[in-house]
């Protein structure tokens, strides 16, 4: 039957392999565990950082941001083993900022590994995003 009533032939996908689910479990756990820790040290921290200035008023802990003089690893490291709640709330900071570069990094991997090269280009390009904007951009703002 041909003709305006006819039904139109399916079209085939272009490509009809997909990914198992297990690669979307692995990249959504990727998320929920780091954010889990992340959120885990930020609390204990915060917590830690109130019980040591009980009577400080919350202006003195924001106007000067404590964690600047901890950005580079050397100090960071002192203020860990002294045992500085900023320099935890610090790690708490970067944990919740590695947690999507992770995940990224986690696609890449999995996209290859499933041979799916558009998805490991666009994963790759996402993540030479996310460093430039940490490792280039970041150091110009601060």
């Amino acid at each position: 039957m041909s003709g305006p009533d006819a039904p139109s032939p399916a079209v085939e996908p272009a490509s009809t392999s997909e990914l198992p689910g297990s690669v979307y479990r692995l990249m959504a756990t990727t998320l929920r565990v780091g954010l889990a820790v992340a959120l885990a040290i930020l609390a204990a921290s915060a917590i830690a950082l109130i019980a040591v200035r009980p009577h400080s008023p919350a202006g003195a802990w924001v106007t000067p941001n404590p964690l600047v003089g901890l950005l580079d690893l050397s100090t960071l490291g002192r203020g860990l083993v002294a045992g500085r709640p900023e320099a935890y709330l610090t790690v708490g900071v970067y944990a919740l900022i590695a947690t999507p570069v992770v995940r990224v990094v986690t696609g890449v991997y999995s996209f290859y590994r499933h041979r799916e090269p558009g998805m490991v280009a666009l994963s790759a390009a996402v993540l030479l995003l996310l460093l430039f904007g940490l490792l280039v951009l970041g150091p110009l703002v601060r």
